[in-house]
């Protein structure tokens, strides 16, 4: 079962502690959690008045001042909590990049590019004196959620983020899988639609799951099929709409009964499956978690619960008899904190190898 995410205290927490880093393109998350992966509280106060679990600092384009900005920041916080150096096993550092194994030196930050080539772990890592362990942001989000979240107890989860793309992270037997050069998990870019006229993905290829199945690929199917169908969607959506606001107006109408849209998120169930599938053929996830902005209400939703029923119905119905009989597929619990939860863990996980 998952943890218990409920604030707590040094005095209350495990040592030894892990501070979990999760770059973003424009602010930088930094959280500590304890040895149960339980978040230490910041002692900030957000101005509902409830207390943090997360301080934030702005992403700085230029790395070497981003990278000594993020050690003072940590050490500031692991100060003001009263965690000596001593105590604190390492930190985890998750970015929206692949990063050389031998030169420890990024690659392709999208957003992020003038971090290209910069050994962003070895640098922090001498600023803070810490040790630092680097993880792309999606295998930090699905080590999270295999560490105290969803996956919590499975030996094996893949996990799959629906927002502008598709992110997916696998973990197998508490091991990512990022391959060689570290694009292991790009499962956003398994083919599902090997037709001529297939939709064209983001990165320039066509019938990749990412064209279909993110919120920018569900917008352009909605934009597509709204020109030759009734629908009360076709109302809401004018010239200003946003691309990626469609996918928040498919679920709203859903919501209200309408029969496109949930056409439109039973298809995107069906489409999912097909690369869900393919994900299970080659390494036989027990877990399979769901997370993102896009999960049409998520768990305990009618919308989002019909979607989750879909998906999972197709995937079994799809899947060789042993995998359908022992698999799991839910949505993630952790949110906007598996990112800096999962980099914590990992530096875990690579201290304790």
């Amino acid at each position: 079962m998952p943890a218990e995410r409920t604030l707590i205290t040094v005095k209350e927490a495990k040592s030894p502690f892990y501070v979990g880093v999760d770059v973003g393109g424009t602010s930088i998350k930094i959280g500590i959690v304890d040895d149960f992966g339980r978040p230490i509280d910041t002692g900030d106060i957000n101005e509902a008045g409830e207390h943090r679990r997360v301080i934030a600092i702005k992403t700085e384009p230029q790395p070497q001042t981003a990278a000594a900005l993020m050690s003072e920041a940590i050490l500031d916080l692991l100060k003001r909590v009263g965690i000596d150096k001593k105590q604190c096993g390492g930190i985890g550092l998750g970015i929206p990049s692949t990063m050389d194994k031998k030169t420890h030196k990024l690659r392709q930050p999208p957003n992020l590019h003038t971090w290209e080539g910069f050994a962003m772990t070895d640098e922090l890592a001498k600023l803070s004196g810490l040790p630092t362990f680097f993880a792309n942001d999606a295998n930090a989000a699905a080590f999270g959620e295999y560490w105290v979240g969803s996956g919590s107890g499975q030996p094996s989860i893949a996990l799959l983020t629906l927002g502008t793309g598709i992110g997916t992270g696998i973990i197998i037997d508490g091991k990512m899988v990022d391959g060689t050069n570290g694009y292991g998990g790009e499962c956003g870019h398994l083919v599902i639609d090997c037709s001529e006229d297939a939709l064209l993905c983001g990165c320039g290829q066509r019938g990749h799951l990412e064209a279909y199945c993110s919120a920018t690929g569900v917008a352009r199917r909605t934009l597509n099929q709204t020109g030759t169908r009734e629908s009360s969607i076709r109302s809401k959506i004018t010239p200003e709409t946003k691309l990626s606001d469609v996918a928040k107006i498919v679920f709203q109408e859903a919501e209200r009964g309408d029969t496109l849209a949930q056409e439109i998120i039973d298809d995107t169930a069906r489409f999912l499956s097909l690369g869900i599938v393919s994900i299970l053929n080659t390494v036989d996830a027990e877990c399979i978690v769901l997370g993102g902005a896009m999960t049409f209400g998520g768990k305990g939703h009618p919308v989002g619960q019909r979607f989750l029923q879909k998906v999972s119905q197709e995937v079994k119905s799809r899947s060789f008899p042993a995998v359908a009989a022992n698999l799991t597929i839910d949505f993630a619990v952790l949110g906007g904190d598996a990112g800096y939860i999962g980099a914590a863990g990992i530096a875990r996980a690579e201290v304790n190898r």
